[in-house]
């Protein structure tokens, strides 16, 4: 007998378009949380290096990404299982660090 995977599905919405189901898409399945994770903060992440250039401040990218970011999120596999992933939080740290990254190059 095959045991079937519970798989956790990446869902990613567009903030330009805030509770707009159908700007929504689906970005994937995934086997684990932890894989589901990583491409989530792919997509805050990328936004953020596109958007940055010379001078950029966090504070900027962080109203940019709130008016017209990607906000991904990590739907529960079917027993329910998922720890909690808030892109805007992660979206927080991660405008900090883009900015010091480029800044030192």
């Amino acid at each position: 007998m095959t045991t079937k995977k519970n798989k956790f599905h990446l869902r990613v919405y567009d903030n330009f378009h805030y509770m707009d189901e159908s700007e929504a898409y689906n970005h994937g399945q995934y086997e684990t949380y932890e894989d589901a994770l990583i491409a989530a903060k792919a997509i805050v992440d990328e936004f953020f290096e596109h958007n940055w250039k010379i001078g950029t401040t966090s504070d900027y990218l962080l109203g940019q990404y709130s008016l017209y970011g990607e906000d991904p999120i990590i739907l529960p596999n079917e027993h329910g299982e998922n720890e909690v992933f808030s892109a805007s939080n992660y979206a927080n740290i991660s405008a900090v660090e883009i900015c010091r990254k480029f800044e030192n190059r």
